[in-house]
Order: structure tokens, then sequence, then C-alpha cells
């Protein structure tokens, strides 16, 4: 009984512990609030932009965090962002242009500070995008990887910045669509746009909804993303709207850049339920039986008629 008593002690302190534990790492990896997450900005040559970011610490302790600067790019369809840890020497580099007032950033539990930075546009910059993240860094104690190394929490901003000059804006709708056949709402219209400038653009416009007969029955804005140059970016706009049925046109309106380039596509879809095309199908069927009952039937009349007209 004794030891019965001991093993059920153990057991519930291994659990506690395990339980106290995961919630140390998730309140330290989502300590930190960062307002904004981005920064559009807009220069010429040689100008100085000011501009101030707000952190706050959300968890109960004191944290210290290390201030980084460094270029990032993007990856896949979905706009997942990647760092690139050391300055890049390509021309949508930024970090090297960013200086912020601080290195280093202590907050006390629940504190909120709004902290400066400024990018030195050089009189000689590229026209077009260049990017950039400012990242806050902590190191958690006690959160341990193999090898007993401690892992890096980073949270950041990212920073887009388009310098005004020679600027090529040429972008491509890759695909426009959406299911043939669908069985109801929502629809979902996927958006697949390729971006050959030198500068990130941003897709603005609307999606209109036609039924067959050419009359519009909604419009919904779109759902615009950034692309950065040279990659393409996938975008989901959603109509989701009930008593949708029969057949209907989705022509997207929309334009890109400062020009206001525009973007063009149709797609035309159904939205039938399957128990109305099962009732269709079957009568259907129905309906060519009995068709065909009279047409056999009147050829058996008019063969009997023969008959009896002969004698």
């Amino acid at each position: 009984m004794h030891n019965t008593f001991k093993i059920f002690l153990i057991a519930f302190f291994f659990v506690f512990y395990v339980i106290i534990s995961n919630k140390f790492v998730l309140a330290q990896g989502t300590s930190l609030t960062i307002i904004p997450p981005k920064f559009e900005l807009f220069s010429n040559p040689g100008e100085t932009i000011s501009e101030k970011i707000r952190v706050k610490n959300n968890s109960d302790a004191p944290q210290t965090y290390t201030v980084l600067i460094e270029d990032f790019t993007t990856s896949g369809e979905e706009g997942d962002v990647v760092l690139e840890e050391e300055q890049s020497d390509t021309s949508y580099s930024l970090a090297k242009w960013i200086e912020p007032a601080f290195k280093d950033v202590i907050l006390q539990p629940n504190e909120e500070k709004s902290l400066s930075f400024v990018v030195n546009v050089p009189r000689n910059a590229e026209p077009g995008g260049h990017y950039a993240s400012i990242l806050f860094q902590s190191n958690l104690e006690g959160v341990n990887v193999e090898g007993g190394a401690s892992v890096a929490q980073r949270i950041g901003s990212l920073v887009l910045l388009r310098v005004s000059g020679n600027v090529n804006e040429k972008a491509a709708i890759e695909n426009f669509s959406t299911p043939a056949y669908q069985e109801k709402s929502p629809i979902s219209f996927l958006l697949r746009v390729k971006n050959d400038s030198n500068t990130h653009i941003r897709p603005q416009g609307t999606i209109v909804i036609t039924n067959l007969f050419g009359k519009k029955v909604a419009e919904i804005p779109l759902q615009g993303l950034n692309v950065l140059p040279g990659a393409i970016r996938k975008m989901e706009t959603i109509w989701d709207e009930g008593n949708v049925l029969g057949v209907y046109t989705a022509t997207l309106i929309a334009t890109y850049g400062q020009q206001k380039l525009p973007l063009t596509a149709a797609v035309r879809f159904t939205v039938i339920p399957k128990t109305l095309l099962i009732i269709g199908f079957v009568g259907g069927v129905a309906l060519i039986g009995f068709i065909l009952t009279l047409i056999m039937g009147r050829k058996r009349f008019a063969k009997m008629m023969r008959v009896l007209m002969k004698g």
C-alpha cells in the first residue's frame, strides 16, 4: 500500500512538471507583441525616413531582447518569409540602410515601449523594392535542444520600401480558378499572380459574379496580398452566400502598381446539390422511358389497326 502511494505521488509530480514546463515554453514563445507587424514605406533617393515600432512584454517576468536587422525574401506561393542572416548584396537589400535607436530592449512585465528607427536611403539607391525585417531576439533560459544549446526566440516586423525612379511594373495572372462543379457555398476563388517587376505589388479590385443570363448577383473584394519581385503568390477569395444554385461566371477586375495596370480573368462554374442532380437524373430517365413507351405503344396500336382493316 505504501509503495502504491509512493508511485502515485511520483506520477502526479511528473505530470505536473510537464504541464508547467509546457506552459512556460508557450508563454515565453508568445510573450512579445509588436505593432505594426509590417511597414510599407515610400522614399526618394537621398531621403531619411523616421518610424516608430511598439513592443510589449506580455509575460509576468522581465525580458531582454536583442535588436537585429536582417534582409528577407519569400519562399513558395504562400509567401513564407525567409530571413537572410547576413546582409545580402542583392539589389533588394534594405538591412544596411536601417539604423535602430537601440541595440537591446529591456521590458518589465506587461510593459510597452515605443522605439524609433530611421531608414537612410542613399542618393544612388536603386529604384524599386527593398526588404528587411526588424527582429527582437530573446534566448529562453531553461529551454534547451539536444546538446544543451538554448533556443533563440525571434519575432519581428517586416519593412517593405519602394524607392522612386525608373521602376518596372510588370505582373501576370498564372491562374484564376475555382472547381467547375460545386455542391454548395462557400465558393473559393484561387488567384496566382507572378510578379516580374523590380518592386513588390499588391493587386486590388473585385470579383464580379454573374448568373447564366449575365445578371450580376454579387461583387466581392479581392483578397490581395503583397507579391515580391520574381515571386508567384497565391491568394484566396471566398464567396460565402446562401441559396447559391445555377451556372455562374466569376470575372476578376483588378489593378496593380502605381500605374494601376489591369489584371483580368474569368472562370465559369456550376453550383448544384448532389440530391438535385440525382433527382434530375432519375426524372430524366423516367421521362425518356415514358416517351419510349408512348412511341412503342403507338406502333403497336397502328399495327393492330392495319390488321383489323385488312380483315
